[in-house]
């Protein structure tokens, strides 16, 4: 966690330090760069700010023992269904709502439709037959 907390905080200050570059280059006149940079080293900040709170009430993780092997990480990461076939039709139907943002707005709407399914479909996966809770 130490070296995302480095990598965040040195990621805020330069994409701050860009920006105002680039703000000064451009004239502040560019309408996406500059905000966009300030937004980008904003958000890393945050994370920045975030990371180092949580590791204060934290323990040190196996990830910040430079004598660590990787075997150390082991463990339970969460609960994955490697044979799920609904998320491949949601990113299908992700796909299509993308490129009905570049159509006209009825494509968009029509892709919500396999999309909702979908995600019903991944959401409710575990609660049918010997999965049930």
């Amino acid at each position: 966690m130490k070296t995302n907390i480095r990598l965040f905080g040195a990621l805020g200050v330069f994409a701050l330090i860009v920006a105002f570059i680039y703000g000064f280059w451009s004239g502040f006149e560019d309408l996406a760069g500059f905000p966009l940079l300030l937004l980008t080293s904003g958000m890393a900040l945050m994370l920045w700010f975030y990371l180092r709170m949580v590791a204060k009430n934290s323990e040190v993780l196996d990830s910040d023992n430079p004598e660590g092997e990787i075997e150390q990480m082991a463990g339970n990461y969460g609960e994955f269904s490697p044979w799920s076939w609904w998320p491949i039709g949601l990113g299908f139907s992700a796909a299509f709502a993308f490129f009905g943002l570049a159509i006209d707005w009825w494509v968009f709407f029509i892709a919500l439709i396999p999309g909702l399914f979908f995600i019903t479909g991944w959401v409710l996966e575990f609660n049918r037959k010997r999965y049930a809770h």
